[in-house]
């Protein structure tokens, strides 16, 4: 594809959309160029207002089929996500038989089927920073969102179906993100159609949940309700002096009850495969509340005030609490068997991705791996490769690790450096999070989808510049792109 797009805040959920006749949904494209942080990836410098980007999308057979392309639909024809682009031409290859033969090696087996997607659900309850919410009224939105998820690598789909108090499934806990909320007969049930699907393509399903809970500053959508923060304020996280953070301790076991009724309601409503707990946002889950500065003081004879953040003591202190969060967690799942529990949290500091300690962010995980708590662990947005070898010593083959592909944008053979280095490791698969964006950068995905495919990482890493190219324009719209400019 050649596509003709100009750069605005949100390119990454795609503003062309096309499909074949028999796919099961659209795919949708974005922009791909690195102008801002080009240096680190060469291969993706071009300013996407004066180049047209040619993008491999996919090897098919053609025959008896047609091209469909549509503007986006909503949630994402909103202005904030908009974006201004033309289908400039369409570039057909005929496969070489060695070309045939590395499409048909890619194709999946159930031992490739260990990459992730974490499907943040934005789109549906607004973003967390604030905006209009959206709920879809027919089946094809589902089908369209889980598309570039099928007949790939991917084995797990992870639905962040919980966003805070925030639900998108019919709840009689939490809310819908109406006034008086009522579930609207003509919305479609996301996480039921989501289940529907990933049954029909053999794709397992893990109900996520992020712990959020109201607004800073505050403002006025949905999401930020959170009916059950102001509800109870004295259960919200302290500071030193005593004022009160905008989200919940889980020094409380009233909240942490909450938080596990939400998702036993998910489970035992829809049949999913198993849970998933984002800790990788939200930290510190707790602080000087009552019962933790009580426990702290009884354990150590210390005021928590009067010591560090980093004191390994408090440190271990904090993660006390959250493994217990996780064994009630693991309580509850166990209530019906083969139910697996996935954990998200920091193994590298965000921007950086400098490798970090997960106690620093409460997170204990080699007491979870001990005691039999989690499934598959999921570092994010990276994690140190010793730490994983140390993991799977821990756990063997019971725990599996899936550490997370960041940063979100890079080239195809960027990501499967990335791959090496986790696989080599020991890790078992790998996940993305922000899944919904993925897909559009159309060359990444070109390779990232294959990632499960261990034999064919270098052959992947070959063959992904050919993925992309940047052509330069000389003239656009009968004018000199070099010698024409939007003074302002």
């Amino acid at each position: 594809f050649g596509d003709l797009m100009h750069y605005t805040q949100w390119p990454l959920y795609g503003v062309l959309w096309a499909k074949l006749s028999g796919d099961p949904g659209f795919s949708r494209f974005a922009t791909e160029a690195y102008y801002r942080h080009g240096a680190h990836f060469p291969s993706k410098i071009g300013l996407p207002w004066v180049s047209v980007h040619e993008t491999y999308w996919k090897t098919t057979d053609l025959t008896g089929k047609s091209l469909i392309f549509r503007p986006p639909r909503a949630p994402y024809n909103r202005l904030e996500c908009t974006n201004v682009a033309n289908l400039s031409y369409v570039k057909l290859e005929p496969l070489s038989m060695l070309d045939e033969q590395r499409w048909r090696n890619r194709h999946p087996r159930s031992e490739t089927r260990n990459l992730a997607v974490l499907w943040c659900t934005a789109a549906l309850t607004g973003h967390t920073g604030g905006d209009a919410g959206y709920h879809p009224t027919d089946v094809q939105w589902i089908e369209d969102e889980l598309a570039p998820f099928v007949d790939n690598d991917f084995g797990i789909i992870s639905w962040e179906a919980i966003r805070g108090n925030l639900c998108t499934f019919k709840t009689s806990i939490g809310d819908v993100g109406t006034e008086d909320n009522r579930w609207d007969p003509n919305w479609i049930d996301p996480l039921a159609e989501v289940v529907r699907f990933s049954r029909r393509h053999k794709l397992k399903v893990f109900v996520s949940m992020r712990m959020i809970g109201a607004s800073f500053p505050v403002v006025r959508h949905p999401i930020q309700w959170a009916r059950n923060y102001w509800k109870h304020p004295e259960w919200a996280k302290r500071d030193a002096d005593g004022l009160p953070g905008s989200n919940l301790s889980l020094a409380f076991p009233q909240v942490r009850a909450y938080w596990i009724s939400l998702m036993r309601e998910a489970l035992d409503n829809y049949g999913c495969d198993g849970a998933q707990v984002h800790l990788s946002r939200g930290y510190p889950f707790v602080l000087f509340e009552d019962p933790s500065v009580r426990a702290f003081k009884e354990k150590h004879g210390l005021d928590m005030c009067d010591v560090a953040e980093d004191d390994p003591r408090r440190l271990a202190h904090v993660a006390s609490f959250v493994t217990q969060f996780l064994r009630e967690f693991r309580a509850m799942l166990d209530e019906k068997s083969g139910r697996a529990l996935a954990v998200t949290f920091l193994g590298a500091e965000y921007g950086s991705m400098d490798p970090v300690d997960p106690m620093c962010s409460g997170c204990d995980v080699q007491t979870w791996i001990k005691e039999g708590l989690v499934d598959y662990l999921m570092p994010t947005p990276g994690a140190d490769t010793e730490a994983i070898r140390a993991w799977k010593k821990v756990g063997g083959d019971r725990v599996k690790i899936y550490p997370d592909l960041m940063p979100r944008t890079q080239p195809g053979e960027a990501f499967v450096d990335l791959a090496k280095k986790y696989y080599e490791a020991g890790a078992d698969g790998l996940t993305i999070w922000d899944g919904e964006r993925r897909p559009p950068r159309a060359s990444e995905w070109a390779v990232l989808r294959h990632l499960g495919h261990r034999e064919t990482l270098q052959e992947l890493a070959d063959v992904a510049p050919r993925y992309f190219r940047c052509v330069p324009l000389r003239m656009l719209n009968g004018m000199s792109v070099k010698y024409s400019f939007n003074d302002g």
